[in-house]
């Protein structure tokens, strides 16, 4: 992991515990790119982000699904498990 990756992964897990509704749609689009990262620690701590943000705004988090589709064909098993998860809470 390079630095920027490390402080970009840690930065969505601590916004999904701190951010509500009325914000999410400023960060939704990073949030959405950080999914299909080549990295697997980004890609998977905007996944677990996805499953935190679900419980207070699901109709944000199931636009997301072509995204999350898109990470379930990761190579990293990391990843395709934390998409499965979020799939499963989706559907």
């Amino acid at each position: 992991n390079t630095g920027e990756d490390l402080y970009r992964a840690n930065s969505m897990r601590v916004l999904a515990q701190i951010i509500d509704a009325t914000m999410l749609g400023a960060i939704e689009r990073y949030l959405k790119q950080a999914i299909v990262d080549r990295n697997a620690f980004v890609a998977s701590s905007a996944l677990m982000a996805g499953l935190r943000l679900f419980a207070t705004c699901p109709d944000v988090v199931r636009r997301w699904i072509n995204e999350v589709q898109e990470a379930v064909n990761s190579s990293s098993d990391m990843v395709q498990y934390h998409a499965l998860s979020l799939l499963y809470k989706i559907k």
